[in-house]
């Protein structure tokens, strides 16, 4: 009975009775049954009346559900409910479903006749005497169940009604026959098919499946972390089944379900699927067991294939019995399952022996494709045979070229597994988890990469290592040295050399350091690397060899249209070379569409994490285009993913990713913590990538508490004096926010030059945003007419609505120079216009000083929602310190306090005064001392 409640979908709680438990209250309370609780509702009360209503569907369908969503609602209603369950094992014995009712009231009996109580204490076993007729049992339980419905209203749910033994079947089809006029009493029944109940009389409702939409309602209710890939192949599987929606996921490890390994070929079951459909397939005769095994291990399940595969067996009258079961219908030419949950039951319930000869049994009559024959053969093998090795070793090879790189990865491992020589094992080995590199199963590649003690090196295993410990241990520069040497063995083949490309490209990236790019130039220079089609034309277009920087972007969308051209470049190697140019280039909107576009079949799907590519990209375009909730969902699913994979490296950029949204947010204790923590395990190993991002991130905190001096100290340690024209690829950005501390601090000519040097190298022109960042950089840094100019083309630029929090930090500094130069009306505007949006975004730091500068020039600003109003005696003191233009060092130093005790006060100080600098803090403070009550100034 517990099996069988576990069915009940997004219940309220329930006693512990042995009946569900209920799923966490945030979960949606019933999905997709709309209609049919409207039915039940209008039921309960009056508005419609049904001698019965009897539920029907397949199994796993929510009838369950739904009539515990009856007993809610009648219990809601003031009704008394009464459950009956049918069982198997009372199927034939006579009143045991009235018996159960019977049970339930023994209470009320009392109030029936003296004969109909001595009727109904007989069936309960209370009174001796024979079993009554009948006609006198009928009438009996029709007397109760009538004046229990006068006295409050009495609901009867039956679960299970097709193990409902025949004669309580027929007394309640009486009772509803007579009833059906009576508001007080209603009667629901739930069976997998409709049966006698529905034959008497009843109203019957035919369970369907969810629709999509409601069946990714239900699965994300119940498993909320699942990765989208992985979600598909469920929804798929499951085909609007609950009861698969909610199992399917529990059977898989927490690494398949975050899609950091691949899943299996045949999804597992849960004891609760299995126990529904195991009982029917156990039950079938020895040969439909073994003809429906053979069917569901094979993907096309031809009659004729069967008939062959059992020596001219007639498989229609040896599958009759699976198809009265209903498990299997039989078309003319093929065996269709009634439900995906069939077919991998009766996989997951068969012996390794039983699974073996079903193999063999297809290996004999598979002739026509010979990659198939190999994998069966393969899974029928006992012990190592290398001739079976072998030919799923050439499989391998040819999967691997169709681009079904799972599928080959597979090969290879088990062609290892069935190599007898070590040799032959050990480059087996290397080549499968190359190939799960390339296909971006990083934690399957691990586990499947040979340690050098057990084979010794090959120069697949030194490669996989290389870009693992890259990735795991963080070592870019050891993992850099070790990428080199593979093209220096003449006997590294094209595909490695190829996928050895692939994986220093994203080493460099990582490092992003123009030591490791000049290394890489140089790789793909030599003639026997022309393979690498996409590293070779992405390296060209961020080098600039490919022409101009002007037309980088252009050439890049140029690629993508005619990418791919060939299944084997789907890869999550060559799709990540991709979008770390496309990141380069602020090209993400343009990619992802190519990405979500993908064919699933060529990537080979089961959970491909070539969606893991395509997740870093939905971050950050939801990061630069201020929908900044959906990224930090996003951005917490990115972390998981990471932190189960093992791979420390792609998880602290995603840290750093969480910081810079911290950072602009306004949380700057944990944008500090977040970047501590980055640059403590970044730093050490060269990991250049996420040192800026974390450098950045603490730039815009100091930016956004007014600390210019120690922003443009932390920029300067991404753009050093001297270094200019040898920028990392990802330090290109910090233009604007190097104008806007140097402004500030008097470090003017050295911003100047960095400005300088960029349009040098063509760098304003890379992007509409890079446009729109340097022109509002030299708007800062102009001291001359030219000022107005440069706003307005900075704020003009074509597609800037993609970077509003950057539009609008420019439009703010261009409300604030109007203000200082006495322009009021045209400063009003642009700060309300940088405002509004600062607020839709959360960009609290900046909105507060818009909301300052507003108030500077006159305007009536309402008082910042965030923050108490009221200063604390030590925060007085910091900010009035602070306002004199000390700096966190000094006021630390004057009031013995710590360097991060100084800055955590400002940050609560300056939401409360509406400022987020330094320089705004003396006027705050003012108009505070003369803030009305109504929240206008003096």
């Amino acid at each position: 009975m517990v099996s069988r409640h576990q069915l009940a979908l997004l219940a309220d709680p329930a006693p512990d009775d042995g009946r569900h438990r209920a799923p966490p209250h945030d979960r949606p309370e019933l999905i997709g049954r709309s209609a049919e609780r409207e039915l039940l509702d209008a039921v309960l009360h009056g508005r419609t009346r049904l001698p019965a209503l009897l539920v029907s569907g397949e199994i796993g369908i929510g009838k369950t559900a739904l009539l515990r969503a009856t007993d809610d609602q009648a219990r809601r209603a003031g009704r008394r409910v009464v459950w009956v369950t049918g069982a198997p094992a009372e199927a034939d014995l006579p009143y045991s479903g009235l018996h159960q009712l019977l049970y339930r009231l023994r209470t009320d009996l009392d109030r029936l006749p003296a004969h109909q109580r001595v009727t109904l204490a007989r069936i309960l076993g209370h009174a001796d005497g024979p079993t009554p007729d009948r006609l006198a049992t009928c009438a009996a339980t029709l007397s109760l169940v009538t004046e229990l419905a006068d006295d409050g209203g009495l609901v009867v749910l039956v679960d299970d009604a097709q193990w409902i033994d025949r004669e309580s079947t027929e007394l309640f089809a009486f009772v509803a026959r007579r009833t059906c006029d009576l508001a007080g009493l209603v009667l629901v029944a739930a069976a997998r098919e409709p049966g006698p109940l529905l034959a008497a009389g009843t109203h019957g409702r035919q369970l369907t499946p969810l629709s999509d939409h409601d069946a990714g309602l239900l699965l994300d209710g119940w498993h909320p972390t699942l990765h989208s890939r992985v979600r598909r192949v469920i929804l798929d599987n499951a085909r609007g089944n609950p009861l698969a929606l909610i199992e399917l996921p529990r059977a898989l490890s927490q690494e398949q379900r975050c899609a950091s390994m691949p899943l299996p070929v045949h999804l597992p079951v849960t004891p609760t699927i299995s126990g529904y459909y195991g009982t029917r397939i156990r039950d079938l005769p020895e040969p439909a067991r073994q003809l429906l095994l053979v069917a569901a291990l094979d993907g096309k399940a031809q009659l004729a294939t069967l008939t062959e595969a059992t020596d001219g067996t007639d498989v229609t009258a040896q599958l009759g019995p699976a198809e009265r079961h209903h498990l299997v219908t039989l078309g003319t030419d093929r065996l269709l399952f009634t439900h995906p949950l069939v077919r991998l039951t009766t996989i997951d319930l068969a012996t390794r022996a039983e699974l073996r000869t079903a193999h063999r049994h297809l290996a004999r009559v598979t002739t026509a494709d010979q990659d198939v024959r190999a994998t069966h053969l393969a899974a029928a093998a006992l012990g190592p045979d290398d001739t079976v090795a072998d030919a799923l070793a050439a499989a391998g090879d040819r999967a691997a070229a169709r681009g079904v790189l799972t599928t080959a990865t597979e090969m290879f491992a088990r062609a290892a597994e069935l190599s007898t020589a070590p040799a032959d094992r050990a480059e087996r080995l290397g080549i499968a988890a190359q190939l799960a590199c390339r296909a971006g199963w990083l934690q399957w590649a691990q586990q499947l990469n040979p340690p050098p003690g057990e084979f010794g090196v090959t120069t697949h295993t030194a490669a996989v290592s290389a870009y693992l410990l890259s990735l795991d241990e963080g070592d870019v520069d050891l993992a850099h040295r070790r990428l080199l040497r593979v093209f220096d063995d003449p006997t590294t083949s094209v595909p490695m050399r190829r996928m050895a490309l692939e994986m220093l490209f994203h080493v460099c990236v990582l490092a992003d350091r123009t030591d490791h790019w000049a290394a890489l130039d140089t790789v793909l220079a030599r003639p026997d690397c022309e393979s690498a089609d996409i590293v070779l034309r992405c390296r060209a277009i961020l080098s600039g060899r490919d022409g101009d920087t002007a037309t980088m972007r252009e050439r890049f969308l140029e690629l993508l249209d005619r990418w791919p051209t060939t299944p084997a470049e789907l890869t999550a190697l060559s799709t990540a070379s991709l979008a770390a140019t496309a990141a380069a280039l602020d090209a993400v909107t343009e990619l992802l569409p190519v990405l979500r576009g993908l064919p699933d079949a060529s990537a080979d799907n089961r959970g491909a994490p070539t969606a893991r590519v395509g997740l870093h990209l939905e971050i950050l375009e939801r990061l630069h285009s201020g929908r900044w909730d959906e990224a930090e969902t996003l951005l917490r699913e990115s972390a998981t993913v990471a932190g189960v994979s093992g791979l420390r490296t792609l998880e602290g950029v995603a840290r750093c990713q969480r910081a810079l949204l911290a950072a602009v947010r306004g949380e700057t204790e944990q944008a500090l913590e977040l970047t501590d923590e980055v640059l403590r395990w970044a730093a050490p190993r060269g990991i250049g990538l996420a040192v800026i991002l974390a450098h950045q991130a603490r730039a815009l905190v100091a930016l956004g508490t007014g600390d210019h001096e120690h922003a443009y100290a932390t920029l300067s340690t991404i753009a050093p004096a001297g270094a200019l024209t040898r920028l990392p690829v990802s330090a290109r950005r910090i233009v604007f926010d190097m104008a806007d501390a140097a402004v500030h601090t008097g470090h003017g000519p050295q911003a100047a030059a960095y400005l300088e040097a960029l349009r040098d190298g063509g760098f304003d022109r890379l992007s509409p945003r890079m446009t729109m960042l340097t022109h509002g950089a030299a708007a800062l840094l102009a001291r001359d007419s030219h000022t107005d100019e440069a706003f307005r083309q900075a704020l003009t630029v074509p597609g800037h609505e993609r970077w509003p929090l950057e539009h609008a930090r420019i439009r703010l500094a261009y409300g604030e120079r109007l203000r200082r130069a006495k322009e009021i009306g045209p400063a009003r505007v642009e700060l309300g216009a940088a405002l509004e949006v600062l607020e839709r975004l959360g960009a609290r730091p900046w909105a507060a000083r818009a909301r300052n500068e507003l108030r500077a020039a006159g305007l009536a600003v309402a008082r910042p929602a965030e923050g108490p109003a009221g200063l604390t005696a030590q925060e007085e003191s910091v900010a009035r310190l602070a306002a004199q233009g000390l700096t966190n060092k000094q006021i630390a130093v004057r009031l013995r306090l710590s360097d991060r005790t100084v800055s955590g006060h400002l940050y609560k100080v300056y939401p409360k005064l509406g400022v987020t600098s330094r320089t705004g803090l003396r006027d705050a403070l003012e108009i505070r001392a003369g803030w009305d009550a109504d929240g206008t100034a003096d």
